[in-house]
Parts: structure tokens; sequence; C-alpha cells
């Protein structure tokens, strides 16, 4: 078996191999370590200008007209909410109101609105849909079950109260999809129309919204 010696020091082939082997080894576990985790895919979001998600005119019936179409305060949606404008704020919340209406003199049915807030992410758009909820209860809407959930955190309300025109009644389906809040409401007289009416504008609405998100 051959030696090599250097400054007195003398080692067999055999060692070199073994040096070498070891070295190897080490070189091998350091590369491999674990195995990056996969990415997780981003939560869904609505990040276009509300006025493009909200209800639109091919939403509703053809006889309805447009009567509101606007953004809402700061004032306004902290009133709505219950909330300071600071605190909104820190959400990134922004509100937008669009309403369509039947009319008719007297007025018997209806004024459909969509009310949409939009936040930061999932998480404060939940707390926002709790503060509606909140204020909705403490303004006097009674809660009620419509038989049918849309979104996530789905509530449901009616709202009696008077006006001009007589007795009104307000229902409202309150959900929350995404980073997003949304109220759909339909007024009109007692009787005008049927309780799953709302229902089928909240469809519409939500399904506006997913179409946004999901093309992200």
């Amino acid at each position: 078996m051959s030696r090599f010696c250097l400054a007195g020091r003398c080692v067999t082939n055999l060692d070199l191999v073994r040096s070498r082997a070891a070295l190897l080894l080490v070189v091998v576990v350091a590369c491999a370590g674990p195995a990056p985790a996969p990415s997780s895919s981003p939560a869904p979001a609505v990040r276009a200008a509300l006025q493009t998600v909200i209800l639109q005119a091919a939403d509703v019936p053809a006889d309805y007209v447009i009567e509101k179409d606007e953004e809402m305060s700061p004032d306004d949606l902290a009133n709505g909410l219950g909330r300071t404008i600071a605190q909104l704020k820190q959400r990134l919340a922004f509100g937008y109101v669009r309403s369509f209406t039947k009319g008719g003199d007297p007025f018997v049915c209806c004024v459909i609105d969509s009310i949409l807030i939009t936040t930061a992410d999932d998480g404060t758009a939940r707390q926002t849909a709790i503060d509606f909820r909140e204020r909705a209860l403490e303004l006097g809407s009674v809660e009620t079950d419509l038989g049918e959930t849309i979104g996530d955190e789905s509530r449901a309300f009616v709202f009696e109260h008077p006006s001009a025109d007589g007795q009104l009644i307000t229902l409202t389906v309150l959900f929350r999809y995404a980073n997003v809040v949304d109220a759909v409401e339909v007024t009109g007289r007692p009787g005008s129309f049927e309780r799953g009416y709302v229902l089928e504008f909240a469809k519409k609405q939500l399904q506006r919204l997913r179409a946004d998100a999901e093309k992200r």
C-alpha cells in the first residue's frame, strides 16, 4: 500500500479515499436540505373599481332605472357601520352604493339597492360584516331566515318603516366574499314582493364579485 508523507505526517491511499468519501457525503447532505414547501395560492380578492362590479342595469328588470349611483363618503360609511373614519381608514375600507327604482305614484314596489364595501383583506372584511350586522340590529332591523345563504357570513334582515307612501318593508341580504362586504336590499310595500326576491339579486351580485376575483 502506497504511503504519502508531508511535514512528518504519513497517510495511505486508503486514508485519502476515506477522507474524500466523507467530504462528499457532507456536501451531498448539505445540498439536499429539506424540500421547499409548495407555494400556496393567493387568497381571492376583488380589485376592480367598485362601480364595475356592483349590480348593473342588466341584473335588474328592464323597467327599473338607476336612482343613485355614487361612492359613499367617509362620514356615511362610518355612520352606516357605527365605526370611526380612522378605524375604517386602517381597514382600507371604501363604499359604493347603486340603487334602482321602478317608480310609480303611489310607490308600491320596488327599490333595489346594492351597498358594496371593499377592504384590505378577508379578515378586515369579516370584521366589517360583523359591524354591519350589529349596526343594522341597533337601528331596528330584525334577523330573519330566507331559507338560503349567499357567500360567507351570510345574514338576512327585515326592517319595517313608515314613509309618505305608507308602511314600507326592506329585506336585506348581507354577505362577504373575499375582501368585500355587500348588502343587497329590496324595499316595497308589504306584500308587494316575495321574500326570496332579494336572493335573486344577491346571487347576481356574488357572481360579479367572484368573476372579478377569479380573473387574477
